[in-house]
């Protein structure tokens, strides 16, 4: 199955104002999931999932979050609503089992679908098909909205090696200011796009001016 939800989340993070620290790919194991959430706590301030809220046996989101978190699955009230209006008379034991959540859980809900995430403490969790995360996710857009970042791009001339030195202290020198390297090779030759990104418009802008003054500038290819 193609990933469609981290290019997605990893973006509107950025746009959100959040660094994204880690991305990590698990296993459907009910103790590797609750095992990962528990670390990532420790160092983040949401940890953010995707998948695993329906009603098969490889659906253990629900209970590793609860696992993580010490806390008892319990059936949400809402969520139970939802499951009901969604699945009327048809709504099996499996799917109704999907409105157990962590005692405490939050509902977070998209504008058009029946489809719920919810939210326990630091953790988000969110359905794995795309299209329901990406209508439930704007749930979630608030709360986690942080200061934007600043980001400006600078062509350079030459391949990553012939200024790596240069570049580096440049970064020693502006800690705050994020820089990415991204060399191409086209019409010939290597260029090198910079990405810098900072959260301070006048910290970004020192960073800008030191590569400018030190690095052989080039054209954005067209």
């Amino acid at each position: 199955v193609q990933d469609r939800n981290t290019p997605f989340l990893a973006r509107r993070m950025w746009e959100l104002g959040i660094l994204v620290r880690r991305i990590v790919v698990v296993s459907d194991r009910l103790d590797e999931i609750a095992e990962e959430i528990q670390r990532q706590i420790e160092h983040s301030d949401y940890v953010v999932l995707t998948g695993g809220l329906g009603p098969t046996h490889d659906d253990v989101t629900r209970q590793a979050v609860a696992l993580a978190l010490d806390l008892p699955l319990e059936v949400h009230p809402e969520a139970r609503d939802l499951l009901a209006a969604d699945y009327g008379g048809g709504l099996t034991e499996a799917e109704a089992r999907m409105a157990e959540l962590p005692r405490g859980a939050r509902l977070l809900r998209g504008r058009q679908q029946l489809a719920f995430a919810f939210q326990a403490g630091k953790v988000l969790a969110f359905p794995g098909v795309p299209d329901l995360l990406q209508d439930v996710f704007e749930a979630a857009e608030e709360q986690l909205r942080c200061d934007p970042f600043c980001k400006e791009t600078i062509w350079v001339r030459g391949k990553e090696g012939d200024f790596s030195e240069t570049l580096a202290a440049v970064q020693a020198r502006h800690p705050g200011v994020g820089i990415g390297s991204y060399p191409v090779f086209l019409d010939g030759r290597y260029r090198c796009k910079l990405v810098l990104r900072a959260r301070e418009p006048a910290a970004l802008a020192l960073a800008v001016s030191d590569i400018q003054a030190e690095l052989a500038l080039d054209t954005p290819p067209a």
